[in-house]
């Protein structure tokens, strides 16, 4: 009697569970998949027509597609001149389809000013820090053989916690900091090791989405009542993972003509020093991108659903700003 009784306790939220797990499967789908090393990457070979939805309730479709590498890639691969972009979720993320994403609007724009074809393979993922993406493009340089002829970074002020092992894991990140790789103790595949962080990284586990609801809902309360201040220690050496990561990623190219823009201006530490970080690495900064969506943000529409990331407005406003600012390099000439 007792074990019908459990049994029947037990069935109402096991249904609720499948049946939101069906929902979420359908109506959310991810373009992303289960990455023993990196934690989580983008689905490979994979197309999909989405009907995105922005911030201001305006609809619009686009085309979200990868080739065999899991890269984002427009163009043909015999074309004239050929662009590596590599970035997060302003980058990888479906906010827009492939052609109306800041790549696609600078690949357009190229093409016209130029008159000579571009091929755009834009890698990473949507969370990624600066080490996930050095192991993910050494491993696509590898596989694919490109060898771009002009490399963007997509940078993004988060990066200086994503990369920090001790800052991000003293925050309400979890859905991250579980799953990713750190470079610590000189070591580029050091992970958190509780019994939680264990579990979460199981390819059985990553087949469920409501866990990550669970731990979203988490983050949340954290966030609101709990959170940490991190000591400035933490803060300033933060800053010395992230130089040095963005070198060994500068370093796997033979380009000289290596780019970087930021997603977001910021005052908060360290993040306000973006600049000066990419410049020492040895990137050629762009710093338009950034401070056109500042100043923009305030009258224009540019903002996604989730009212962080960019639509269709706001990634033609990346686009062109990189196209303006690019072409005073004098490259193509």
């Amino acid at each position: 009697m007792k074990i019908k009784n459990l049994f029947k306790i037990l069935l109402f939220p096991f249904l609720l569970f499948v049946l939101f797990e069906i929902f979420l499967h359908a109506f959310k789908p991810s373009v992303y998949e289960y990455s023993k090393t990196l934690g989580w990457e983008v689905k490979k070979n994979y197309k999909k027509k989405f009907s995105f939805v922005d911030y201001y309730d305006q609809t619009y479709d686009g085309i979200y597609e990868t080739n065999e590498y899991g890269a984002r890639q427009i163009g043909d691969l015999r074309a004239d001149i050929k662009i590596l972009a590599i970035g997060d979720s302003f980058t990888m993320d479906p906010h827009t389809g492939n052609e109306t994403s800041w790549f696609g609007v600078l690949k357009d724009g190229l093409e016209k000013k130029y008159k000579k074809s571009f091929l755009v393979s834009a890698i990473g993922g949507g969370g990624y820090g600066t080490n996930q993406q050095y192991l993910f493009t050494k491993k696509f340089l590898k596989e694919s053989k490109l060898k771009p002829d002009i490399v963007i970074l997509q940078f993004c002020v988060n990066d200086f916690m994503n990369n920090s092992y001790l800052w991000e894991t003293n925050t309400e990140n979890y859905n991250q900091f579980l799953r990713r790789p750190f470079f610590y103790q000189n070591n580029h595949y050091f992970y958190q090791e509780s019994l939680i962080g264990k579990i979460f990284r199981t390819e059985f586990l990553s087949k469920f989405k409501t866990p990550n609801y669970f731990f979203l809902i988490l983050s949340i309360i954290k966030q609101k009542y709990f959170l940490n201040e991190i000591n400035k220690n933490i803060l300033d050496n933060s800053i010395n993972i992230t130089q040095y990561l963005l070198i060994k990623l500068k370093n796997l190219f033979k380009a000289k003509n290596i780019y970087a823009f930021n997603c977001k201006d910021t005052s908060s530490y360290p993040e306000i020093g973006w600049i000066s970080v990419l410049d020492s690495s040895g990137y050629k900064v762009l710093k338009n991108p950034s401070s056109n969506l500042k100043k923009l943000s305030l009258n224009e529409k540019i903002f996604f659903r989730d009212g962080g990331h960019y639509n269709e407005l706001g990634n033609k406003i990346i686009g062109d700003a990189i196209l303006e600012e690019i072409t005073k390099y004098k490259i193509f000439n």
